[in-house]
């Protein structure tokens, strides 16, 4: 009981607006802006604009236009379930994805005024869509229809298993291409019979040949979600030709598109067919079948790759400190693409006019929404949603990098209080980033701005398995999923320590997901150096994680082999958290989400009960419902005020 009376007597200080430093009534300000689509002349654009509302506990979106010469706005629709905005090949309309009894359906709203009127009305609903190039058909992707019980049969609904998590109830079911007419409302089914293009854990891209006949998807062998590494990319034929298969290989990023006038494809794939390395951008000749890696000079995860009308090849990746862009010439030479301050550009949108629509971050400002007349133009910032934000007291965020084991020099970013002295000694807390194929970068983070506020040293380190510093560092996770990792961190640490400002006595771990296990795994292998420690969804032994979890054998991250082959299963349980825990003295805070299909809440119970009987101040919290962390403003928002409330208990905070 402790700890609930300090949680309450806490909580209104840092929900506090009368600060000028950020709380966590910001978090709850901050608008998210998302799917930016510039329309065919490059004067206007239309995004997604997403509200958190604490009163009724739900997330609210518009779909706003905006001119791009002044920046003036207006709503156009408010709908549930809205996402996915298109402008039509004449400019006259916008399509969007919102939700009616039907599932998610496609909706025409004139742009020039008028109601929204739905398109389609499929049985199974809308999962995901796209337009022809020229806006005369529209490929869609839908669950197929379950199949129908009759007389006693209707009542057994038992089923069989497969690679799927442990809260699996039915069989999932499949998904399929469909080609609609817009002009006669007709819907024609293109793929195959038992030809998946989705899992419970991905779904197929869609991309359009430009002449018409062909479509990009990726083939899964089933719809179990265990099973989505091992997609393959096919193209299918509107003319009823048979499926064909691009290349002799595993799909990777689910990245695919037509080339050289439907000639080659450019595909996203693991380097060497590797799963716990980077994904490379490869080219396939259609005709001759060779394949060539586009991007091994480049060195990074490339996670997206188009075309902009001029011709250009774009790549984005992770790079250091922020998500950086390159263009690719004929020569496979990478020039990176310049964004001033921006850390974090986003999701972006070409006209075939010219110009860029964009969102993007800096390192103390969330998103908004940007322009670029060209891609050599400097950005031009078109909207002040989160100006309230960027004007509050911040500190300061800097990249810091250093020296581990087997010669990696790994990084992480800083947050210093905003009124930091460096003569001073102030409390170390660590926020671990999750994946692992993750990074932390210099784009604006609210949470260790509001840990930061409190007087504390915020620090995010990028241990190997990191995909921002190439494939190398990527890679050295495999089969070393905690150790080599947790040697990054702790040499981290010293680093930080060596400097001088840090109060040794007062150094917090945390993190969540992957980061959970990180920290479950700090507490135990280095139990003398932590103060606190706060464990979110964390998975501490392997086995649960490729039994239970929704990713299980798919063995994303390449940690490890089967651990139920040779003699895997005694090395995996000793490179996992649960090894340690007999050694556990840290006072721990744990939360997790009840039916957590990524991570089950088995680890959580087991970090728990080895606390609680070694006698160490413990408290395990739980959000009732699916999902891996609360995805509704009220319980995100509980979560992060525990987590300060339990580091301010034991390292201190800073009064106003």
């Amino acid at each position: 009981m402790k700890h609930l009376v300090f949680l309450l007597l806490f909580i209104p200080s840092i929900y506090s607006s009368a600060q000028s430093t950020l709380t966590l009534d910001d978090l709850n300000a901050i608008v998210s802006l998302s799917s930016p689509a510039l329309s065919p002349n490059g004067k206007a654009g239309v995004f997604l604009a997403t509200y958190r509302n604490y009163d009724q506990n739900s997330f609210d979106t518009e779909l706003r236009w905006i001119s791009i010469q002044d920046g003036k706005q207006s709503v156009l629709s408010s709908r549930d379930g809205l996402r996915d905005p298109a402008w039509t090949r004449d400019g006259q309309y916008i399509s969007f994805l919102a939700s009616t009894a039907n599932g998610s359906q496609v909706f025409l709203l004139p742009i020039n005024g008028g109601e929204a009127q739905q398109l389609t009305d499929h049985p199974q609903g809308i999962r995901k869509y796209a337009w022809s190039p020229t806006g005369k058909r529209l490929a869609f992707i839908a669950f197929d229809p379950g199949s129908k019980k009759s007389g006693s049969e209707a009542f057994n609904d038992s089923f069989e298993v497969g690679s799927d998590d442990y809260l699996q109830t039915k069989a999932p079911v499949g998904s399929s291409v469909w080609i609609f007419d817009p002009a006669t409302r007709a819907s024609k089914k293109l793929s195959p019979d038992n030809f998946t293009v989705a899992t419970e854990l991905a779904l197929s891209g869609l991309e359009w040949s430009d002449d018409e006949q062909q479509i990009l998807v990726t083939r899964f062998p089933s719809s179990h979600s265990g099973d989505t590494d091992l997609g393959e990319y096919y193209s299918l034929f509107l003319d009823g030709a048979a499926a064909e298969k691009i290349f002799q290989g595993k799909a990777g990023g689910g990245l695919a598109f037509f080339h050289k006038k439907g000639k080659s494809v450019l595909f996203g794939h693991r380097r060497n067919g590797a799963p716990e390395q980077v994904i490379d951008l490869y080219e396939v000749d259609l005709q001759q079948k060779e394949v060539k890696n586009l991007t091994q000079k480049l060195d990074r995860n490339i996670q997206n790759a188009f075309f902009i009308p001029d011709g250009q090849l774009l790549v984005s990746a992770p790079d250091q400190d922020r998500l950086a862009y390159w263009s690719i010439d004929e020569t496979e030479d990478f020039t990176k693409i310049p964004f001033g301050e921006l850390t974090g550009p986003g999701e972006l949108s070409f006209s075939a006019a010219g110009g860029i629509l964009f969102t993007g971050q800096t390192s103390y400002r969330p998103d908004e929404l940007y322009f670029k007349a060209d891609i050599r133009a400097k950005p031009e910032l078109l909207t002040h949603f989160n100006e309230p934000i960027a004007e509050k007291k911040q500190g300061k965020r800097e990249i810091f990098d250093w020296k581990s084991t087997d010669g990696f020099r790994p990084n992480g970013v800083i947050t210093y209080p905003p009124d930091f002295d460096a003569k001073k000694k102030y409390p170390l807390v660590l926020f671990i980033h999750g994946g692992p194929t993750a990074s932390s970068l210099l784009s604006f983070s609210i949470v260790p701005q509001i840990m930061a506020a409190r007087g504390w040293i915020v620090f995010q380190p990028n241990y190997r398995g990191s995909n921002n510093l190439g494939n190398a560092f990527q890679s050295a996770i495999a089969n070393d999923a905690a150790e080599g990792p947790g040697e990054d961190v702790m040499s981290g640490v010293q680093a930080l320590i060596a400097k001088g400002f840090i109060d040794t006595d007062k150094i917090a771990v945390s993190g969540w997901s992957y980061g959970g296990w990180m920290t479950s795994w700090m507490i135990g292998r280095y139990p003398d150096v932590w103060a606190a420690a706060v464990a979110g969804a964390a998975p501490v032994d392997y086995t649960d994680m490729y039994s239970l979890s929704d990713l299980n054998r798919m063995r994303r991250h390449a940690i490890t082999e089967s651990p139920y082959v040779g003699d895997h299963l005694m090395d995996v349980y000793q490179k996992s958290p649960i090894y340690h825990f007999n050694k556990l003295k840290t006072p721990t805070l744990i939360m997790s989400k009840t039916a957590d299909y990524r991570v089950s809440i088995t680890g959580s119970y087991k970090l728990y009960g080895a606390l609680r009987d070694n006698n160490v101040p413990v408290q395990f919290i739980a959000y009732p419902g699916p999902g891996h962390f609360p995805s509704d403003p009220v319980r995100s928002t509980d979560v992060y005020a525990r987590w300060i409330g339990w580091l301010t208990e034991y390292i201190g905070r800073k009064l106003p």
